[in-house]
Formats: C-alpha cells, sequence, structure tokens
C-alpha cells in the first residue's frame, strides 16, 4: 500500500524578535497558524505525519514488557544501593529500536485473533510511533514507585506488611489516581502551544534521528556524518570519560580548588566544600552535575534558577556561617536535615520519647527534651518552599494566565490553533468520562485501601490531599510546560496534615504520598501527551499505554521490594552491623520515617510555632504571592522591561536545594546555559537547531551509561563478586578504611576535628 503522507506548510511569517528569541518562549507571539508559535518547536519538531502508522502492535508489547520489567527492578534497586543510578530510557530507546528492526525482519506476517480482536505479529517495518510508545510505557514503569516509602519504613521500622492485595493497591492508586485529572487539564497544558514540556523536544529529535525521517534525511553533521553517527561518537566519547568523575579519580567531580588554600580550615570547609557546605566556586568536570537541561531550557528560567542556587549556597550561607546566626557553628555543619538539642546543640534522636503507637510521649518529651531545634538552612528551606509554591500560583495568575486563557479557547474554538492540535484531530480522542471514570475508580480503591489496610488516614483527609493536588497541578503544571521547572507538595502535604492529624506518623506519610502523587503523576502523564502531540501519537494509544507501564511497574517494584528485604533486613532497619560490603543501604526508608516522625509524631505545632522558633517560615506564602503582583503592576508600568522574566518560584526553589544535591554543578550550569541559550540561540541559530537537542541526548546517555556499567558490574549490581574497589591514589586518595582521612570527603576540602577539639561529623548521623 502506498503511504500517505500528510504534509504542512513552512512558516510564512518571521521568527520571534531577535531580543527574546534566547527565552524562548514568548506568550503574547503572532505567529502563523501553519506552524508553532514557539521557535524552537518549530526548529526541531516536524510538521509531518503518517496516520497509517500503527503505534500498539505484537512489538510493542512485546518489547515495552521486557524493558518496564527490567527498568522496575533496577530502579528499584537502586533505591536500597548506597550507589545511586538511573536507569536511562536512551539505553531502552537504543536497544529497543534494533529488537524492533529485528523482530521486523523474522516475525511470520500471520495474525493472531481473539474473538473480534485481531492483531499482526508483524504489521510491516517497526516505525517511529510504536517506537516513541515503548519509551513512554517503559518510562511510567522504570521508576521507584514512591508509595514503597511507606511499605518500607512499616516493613523495616515497624516490621508490618499490610499484605500483597493491600500492597498493590497502594502503590497503583497512588501511582494512577493523577491520571484522572489529566484529562480535565490537557486543555490547558497540553493543546495550546506555549505548553512546550522542553524535554519532550530531545526525545522527538531522537526518534526522528534514529528513523532518519524525511526532515531528518538531508541534515549532515560535521564531517559529512549523519545524527546517529554524531550521537555515538558524542556519547561514547563521554561513556569512556565519565569513567574519571565517576570511578578512577572522583576530584574531578569536586573541584573545590579555593578549599585548597587552606584544606584544614574549618571555615574553608563550611563555605567552599561542594559536598559539606556551599561549594563556592567549585568546578565539576562530571557531565551528570550540569546535565544536558542547560542546553535547552530557556535561558531566564535556568538563570534564575542558578541565581537562587548562588544566592543561598554563595551569600547567605557563608553569612549565616561567619557571623554564627541563629548558632549555626555550634550544630557543625552548615547543611543538615537534622533536628538538635536547644541546649547543647547534640543531635536530637526522637525514638526514646514515642509511645509504642508511635505517637510522641508528650510528659517524657517535655521533661528530657524540652525544646528541639534545626539548622537555619533548613529553618530557610521551609521558609522559601512556601515561597515557592505561592510564587507559582501568583506568577501563572499574573503574567501567563490571561495568555493561557486566551490559547485554551483558541484551541477548542479552532481559531489561531496550534498546528500540531490540527494535526491530532485525525485521531479519535480520549473521551472525557474515560478520565472521570477512571478517575473516581482510582478514589474509591483508594478510599477502600486506606480504611481497610490500617493506614491511619480517615476517608476525609485522603480528600484533602488529593483536593491539594487539584488546586497546585494547574499552575504547577503550566510552570514545568513553560520553564522546565516545578517546585514541589511534599513540604506543604506534611505540614497540612501533621496540623489535621498530629501524633500519627503513618497517616502523615500516606497523605504526603497521595498529594504529593496526584499532581506529579498528573504532570508526567501530561507531558507524555505533548510528546504524543509531537510524535501525533494516537491520544487511546498513549492513555492506554501509559495505564499499562503504570501497572507493570508497580507490581514489580512491590516483589523486588519484598525480595531485597528478606535478603538484608539486618542491613537495611539499622538493627544490625550494616551490610559490610558497604553496597546496601537504609537511608532512603529512615529518611522518609524520620520526616513522618517530626511532622507526624513530633507535629508542626511544636517546630514551627512562634514559641517554637520557627514561625517566620509560614511569612514565604506572603512573600511568594507579593512579589510577582509586583512586577506585574511595574510590567504596566514599565512595559518594555521582561519583568515576567524574573520568577521567584524559580528562584525560590534553587535557594531551597537544601539539604539534598551538591552544589558542585553551579558555575559549569551557567556557563553551558549562556553559551548555548544566548551565544549560540541568537548568532549561531543555524548550528543550534541541528546540534542541540542531540548532542543534550548523546551527552546525557554517555554520563548514563558510565553510571549503569559501574553499577552493574564494578559496584557489584550484579554479584558481589563482581565488585572492584579503584585503588587510592591523588584522585580519589580513598585509605583503607574507606575513607578519605584526613580529610571529610573527596574534595580535599575540610578538617575532621573542629576548633574546639571534638570529632565532626556528617549529615549521615541518625535522626
Amino acid at each position: 500500500m502506498e503511504e500517505t503522507k500528510h504534509e504542512y506548510p513552512a512558516d510564512k511569517l518571521g521568527y520571534v524578535d531577535e531580543k527574546n528569541i534566547v527565552d524562548n518562549v514568548d506568550l503574547a507571539e503572532d505567529a502563523d497558524n501553519e506552524n508553532s508559535r514557539i521557535e524552537a518547536v518549530r526548529l526541531v519538531v516536524p510538521i509531518t505525519d503518517d496516520p497509517t502508522l500503527a503505534a500498539i502492535t505484537f512489538r510493542f508489547w512485546t518489547i515495552s514488557f521486557i524493558f518496564s520489567v527490567i527498568g522496575a527492578v533496577i530502579q528499584q534497586y537502586y533505591f536500597f544501593r548506597s550507589t545511586s543510578g538511573t536507569f536511562s530510557i536512551y539505553f531502552v530507546n537504543l536497544v529497543s529500536y534494533g529488537m524492533g528492526k529485528a523482530m521486523a525482519r523474522t516475525l511470520p506476517m500471520r495474525s493472531i485473533s481473539i474473538g473480534s480482536f485481531s492483531m499482526s505479529f508483524n504489521p510491516g517495518p517497526f516505525n517511529l510511533k510504536e517506537h516513541a510508545l515503548i519509551s513512554i510505557a517503559v518510562n511510567t514503569a522504570a521508576n521507584a514507585a514512591y508509595a514503597i516509602d511507606i511499605l518500607s519504613a512499616m516493613d523495616l521500622e515497624l516490621n508490618h506488611r499490610i499484605g500483597t492485595l493491600g500492597a498493590l493497591l497502594l502503590l497503583l492508586t497512588t501511582q494512577c489516581v493523577g491520571y484522572g485529572m489529566a484529562g480535565v487539564l490537557r486543555k490547558y497544558l497540553v493543546y495550546p502551544a506555549e505548553m512546550v514540556w522542553w524535554p519532550n523536544l530531545v526525545q522527538v529529535v531522537f526518534f526522528n534521528a534514529i528513523h532518519n525521517t524525511d526532515e531528518f534525511k538531508s541534515k549532515k553533521m560535521v564531517r559529512g556524518w549523519s545524527y546517529m553517527k554524531f550521537f555515538w561518537v558524542v556519547s561514547g566519547v563521554l561513556f569512556l570519560w565519565e569513567f574519571f568523575p565517576q570511578f578512577i579519580a572522583p576530584i574531578f567531580g569536586y573541584i573545590d580548588w579555593i578549599c585548597w588554600i587552606k584544606p584544614f580550615d574549618y571555615n574553608f570547609w563550611a563555605i567552599f566544600s561542594s559536598i559539606s557546605g556551599g561549594g563556592v566556586f567549585s568546578i565539576s568536570l562530571d557531565w551528570t552535575s550540569i546535565g544536558g537541561s542547560t542546553l535547552y531550557f530557556p535561558l531566564y528560567a535556568m538563570l534564575c534558577n542558578f541565581g537562587g542556587n548562588i544566592l543561598s549556597y554563595w551569600i547567605l550561607l557563608p553569612a549565616l556561617w561567619m557571623t554564627n546566626t541563629l548558632g549555626t557553628k555550634a550544630i557543625g555543619h552548615p547543611l543538615t536535615s537534622k533536628l538538635f538539642h536547644v541546649d547543647t546543640s547534640a543531635p536530637f534522636n526522637i525514638t526514646p520519647y514515642l509511645n509504642p503507637d508511635y505517637s510522641l510521649n508528650e510528659e517524657k518529651f517535655e521533661a528530657e527534651a524540652g525544646a528541639v531545634k534545626m539548622s537555619p538552612m533548613y529553618a530557610i528551606n521551609f521558609f522559601l518552599s512556601f515561597v515557592a509554591l505561592a510564587g507559582c500560583v501568583s506568577q501563572i495568575i499574573c503574567f501567563q494566565g490571561p495568555q493561557i486563557w486566551k490559547a485554551w479557547k483558541s484551541a477548542i474554538s479552532g481559531d489561531e490553533e496550534d498546528i500540531h492540535t490540527k494535526m491530532m484531530r485525525v485521531y479519535p480522542e480520549v473521551p472525557q468520562w474515560w478520565y472521570g471514570l477512571f478517575y473516581l475508580i482510582m478514589v474509591a480503591l483508594a478510599i477502600v485501601t486506606c480504611e481497610c489496610y490500617g493506614l491511619e488516614l480517615p476517608w476525609w483527609a485522603l480528600l484533602i490531599s488529593l483536593a491539594i493536588g487539584w488546586v497546585m497541578t494547574l499552575p504547577i503544571g503550566a510552570m514545568q510546560a513553560i520553564t522546565g521547572f516545578q517546585p514541589g507538595l511534599n513540604v506543604i502535604t506534611e505540614l497540612i496534615c501533621g496540623y489535621m492529624l498530629p501524633g500519627k506518623p503513618i497517616a502523615n506519610m500516606v497523605f504526603k504520598c497521595y498529594g504529593y502523587m496526584s499532581m506529579y503523576q498528573c504532570t508526567t502523564l501530561l507531558s507524555d501527551l505533548k510528546l504524543g502531540h509531537y510524535m501525533k501519537i494516537p491520544p487511546r494509544s498513549l492513555f492506554i499505554a501509559q495505564f499499562y507501564g503504570t501497572v507493570i511497574g508497580a507490581i514489580i517494584n512491590y516483589y523486588t521490594m519484598i525480595l531485597i528485604i528478606n535478603a538484608h533486613r539486618s542491613w537495611l532497619n539499622g538493627v544490625g552491623q550494616g551490610d559490610p560490603s558497604g553496597l546496601w543501604t537504609g537511608y532512603n526508608v529512615q529518611t522518609y520515617w524520620g520526616s513522618a516522625l517530626i511532622y507526624g509524631a513530633l507535629g508542626p505545632q511544636r517546630m514551627f510555632s512562634n514559641a517554637g522558633g520557627y514561625g517566620f517560615i509560614f511569612y514565604g506564602f506572603l512573600v511568594g504571592a507579593i512579589i510577582p503582583i509586583i512586577l506585574w503592576a511595574l510590567s504596566k508600568k514599565f512595559p518594555k522591561v521582561s519583568w515576567e522574566k524574573f520568577n521567584i518560584a524559580i528562584i525560590a526553589g534553587g535557594m531551597s536545594a537544601y539539604p539534598n544535591g551538591y552544589s558542585m554543578g553551579i558555575l559549569g550550569g551557567t556557563v553551558t546555559a549562556i553559551l548555548f541559550q544566548f551565544y549560540l540561540f541568537r548568532y549561531h541559530k543555524a548550528w543550534w537547531q541541528k546540534y542541540t537537542f542531540i548532542l543534550s541526548a548523546a551527552l546525557d546517555t554517555g554520563a548514563a551509561f558510565t553510571g549503569l556499567f559501574i553499577f552493574c558490574f564494578l559496584g557489584g549490581g550484579l554479584s558481589p563478586k563482581l565488585a572492584v574497589s579503584m585503588p587510592s591514589w591523588w584522585g580519589n586518595h580513598i585509605t583503607a578504611e574507606g575513607n578519605n582521612a584526613p580529610y571529610l570527603a573527596v574534595d580535599r576540602c575540610g578538617a575532621a576535628i573542629n576548633p574546639d577539639g571534638s570529632q565532626n561529623w556528617t549529615s549521615g548521623t541518625t535522626l
């Protein structure tokens, strides 16, 4: 049968004004209806489609199942390992391409039938749409589900399992309830051209390059290479290089060069160490600390994020430390999420003050502990989290609200409709009632799960957690789609539950999980719907693939967790002496459980009242809400200034990076963003269009492959017998005892002894 292809003319009008192109998104831009109003999308997303290509095929079911199982096992495996890693979706994309092509050559050209349903074993050449759909299904499966934290904490800390059915219901409902919300929000967050969802552009370029579509056949890279040859060369080079910062010479990832001037000075350690302190002017030669998103995320968003990092890591932290504000030096560590006794500044352990049901023993706590405190930077982190949440809502309402509303009405009416939305009308849409019914089923199952399996969360509290997700998903999703950044709901959900249900740490964990995941999974589906928009995947096929991958991932996550806990319980629950090889750890579980004890047992009423000293954090809501309004007013007074580019939500998000993550990527990330999103995008646009997205994919893939290889082989991931230890040399300086003595870490920064003669401690101290 002759291929039918719908072609659409290239844009006839000019591009975005040169003064604004570095920001990529201009919601007020007038553009041609026959191509996207967003220039980056125009440059890389083809406007051709072949509606005859099947997306759900026998090859899709087979390949996606294999990689969904593998990905879910590996990600759950990483959850309990001391060495972190990521199951690269580009690895899946590459290998699945080879498998799909092989199946297309070898499978018989006949069909299987079940009743009226029929499917061909081999419908023809392995095509672009089924390849993209495999990637989407695997991406939803290859995660360690957030609810695994709850099940693991109850198993390891309470020695209690709620049963297989209850566990699977908890996993499925927390992972799927957000999907029902996507049906309502797709009109706002998928159809409008302004909702870009930036990482999808990398996927679009990758899939078109590997399938050598018409738009990419004529494009040649350096030395006449094809897109995929360029991808393999760059990815291979980085794969080899990454063995240095990730294994051979970790110091290349933590070049804290200022600290080397006085490596055993206590203040230098706190300010210049990128592992334990602010990492001021730290340099990293590890690509994983920079990331491919710096090449294509909007420049103003990247600068807001890195600007927030600099304000916190490089300015605020040194100021607090050197002035010893709020007893920062007495705590002994500038960055930690631990609690401390007010009088002695010794780490606080909440366990002795808990009743058998894990509620707080008020009398014992008041008599023996009295009050506790947190590090100043950790307290400020809560304040900034509230600034980011309120700022996100206010920013979207003030600056993007009118444009989103106008774009939505245009998408619905067909006036000034985005070309990709117009092309997708060829395919039957998922009916609204599918999403509505799916959501009601998931909510009903969630209520049954909470009420019948001892999770301590009453049905009305569950509905409140889901309501939080509903209220926050639109502004958070809009900000993520436009800028690539989003604030989280972790802090606000656990605080709200702490006020509603004091003394119930299990309920706190469950409330936080449902509230956060309803938003997170909804935005995940919306992002995939946008990828389907760009790739012209039928919406119903996409919905099926998402749900299919989620179910497989949840089931595999659960059974992998059970196998690991059964085999290594004494190493994971902190009762034994730990894994002698240092490969297995229960740190993630302990952190999640510790947070539930603080907010569920100790309670935010005690920690965040004015009497407790941290009442100021709630002013973050006011600050976050007011700043965008002020900027909006200024934009009316001085319209030539792009006030909306000063995004307080992203800035606050960058500032509240504590205590997670290291700061060595700030300098490199900032330089990379300016190079690609300002200089190359403005002055060498043809080069930017040709190389940026495939380069980003190649660099991220090479780094991810190195991490996966080290984990599986050199790190003993497949078998402890394969584990290899790098000999000690100046690039790692690891002693026979497994530490960096006399330094605190591999960055060669910091004395092991405090000025008062006491032993320094790390952020791994138990709660």
